[in-house]
């Protein structure tokens, strides 16, 4: 058959080969992923033997096992400072070893009350995170409630013991949760702010696609000067402009009919579409210098960018953490709206504004410079 003689109709099956390994590098970041040293915050109000018995348990889990690298990373922080750390994100959680505790512990059975380890959980930091923290610390606790409750059976014996010791006996230490930074319900357990980031990428992907074609139907038409070309230039910003707001308002929108409990429609809308304006505008500028392949250069980011998302990095491969997250845009977009959801912020959100900010300013920077791209001359029809 003809056909197979087409070396263009072999490149599809290789073509198929390369975009499904594309797709599936996800599986690598979130098939199994394991949790490696999650930052957790130790705070010590307390002192004594069975402080340093806590202490000693905290050390021992500090090791991993078999060699491997530990679940959490503790780090000995101020109580005072705890709020701060949590809002900038440097810990999922802390362990809280409070002030009269080792009385508590050596009192546990005459006072038939148990000791109190507390746990804080930075919830909106990412809840997944927050859950693998909250657990590890809660299995911790038990661990050490277990072993103090065996010391204390054998050190009661024979002895006649009431309803109320008999609760202390089994459970000698108890946790108490504090949630901070709380998932509000209705926020898609805490993805609203990455499903709500992704169409902003994708509108101005798909919108900065769009105006590109338009203008370059202009360009194959009629040789522009620079002066002409940077007035297009500025009629395809003030598309983007358009477009941004569109997206900002549209997901707003369609966030508030499907019930996501948003702090502030138009803060929210006005937050999606700045993020959308300055992803257009790095759009623009690369497919302005290299044309379509730019638009496929966007969409592996994308895909690649889809399994980095909502994970934490602790829980990432290294490949992931240190080449693919760091270039995904849409996360900088995700994290400003988590600002917003869950930590109060308003329109400017930190880091991730200033992130998306400079994109935005880079973007018309490099779309401008187009103007010096070199043009190839028309051909023109021999008279």
């Amino acid at each position: 058959m003809r056909l197979f003689k087409e070396k263009l109709a072999w490149a599809a099956p290789i073509a198929v080969i390369l975009i499904i390994a594309l797709f599936s590098l996800n599986l690598f970041a979130q098939g199994d992923p394991q949790v490696k040293n999650l930052p957790v915050a130790l705070i010590t109000s307390d002192e004594g033997d069975h402080v340093d018995a806590v202490k000693a348990a905290i050390e021992q889990m500090s090791k991993g096992i078999a060699g491997e690298e530990p679940m959490l990373a503790f780090t000995n922080e101020k109580e005072a400072d705890i709020e701060k750390l949590f809002a900038d994100k440097e810990y999922y959680a802390a362990l809280v070893i409070p002030e009269g505790y080792n009385d508590a512990v050596q009192n546990a059975m005459t006072s038939n009350t148990p000791a109190t380890l507390k746990v804080y959980i930075n919830q909106g930091f990412n809840m997944t995170g927050a859950n693998f923290a909250k657990t590890a610390l809660n299995g911790l606790i038990t661990q050490i409630s277990n072993q103090y409750s065996t010391n204390f059976v054998a050190q009661m014996g024979d002895q006649q013991i009431d309803a109320n010791q008999a609760s202390v006996l089994v459970h000698p230490i108890v946790s108490e949760e504090k949630v901070f930074n709380a998932i509000t319900t209705a926020t898609a357990n805490g993805s609203a702010p990455t499903l709500m980031a992704v169409p902003a990428w994708v509108g101005a992907l798909i919108g900065g696609f769009i105006v590109f074609l338009a203008s370059s139907s202009i360009l194959k038409k009629e040789m522009l000067t620079r002066k002409q070309t940077l007035r297009l230039i500025g009629g395809q910003v003030l598309f983007g402009l358009i477009i941004a707001l569109f997206s900002g308002f549209t997901v707003a929108t369609l966030a508030q009919m499907a019930g996501i409990n948003m702090p502030s429609y138009f803060l929210v809308a006005f937050f999606v579409s700045f993020a959308a304006f300055c992803f257009f505008l790095l759009v623009s500028a690369i497919t302005a210098w290299i044309g379509k392949p730019a638009i496929t250069l966007f969409m592996v980011v994308m895909m690649l960018g889809m399994g980095v998302l909502m994970t934490p990095q602790e829980m990432l491969p290294s490949f992931f953490v240190n080449f693919i997250r760091p270039w995904v845009p849409i996360r900088f977009a995700s994290e400003g709206l988590r600002e917003i959801f869950y930590f109060g912020s308003g329109f400017y959100t930190g880091q991730s504004f200033n992130t998306i900010l400079g994109i935005g300013i880079a973007g018309l920077v490099i779309f401008l410079l187009s103007i010096f791209k070199p043009v190839r001359a028309q051909k023109t029809k021999a008279e």
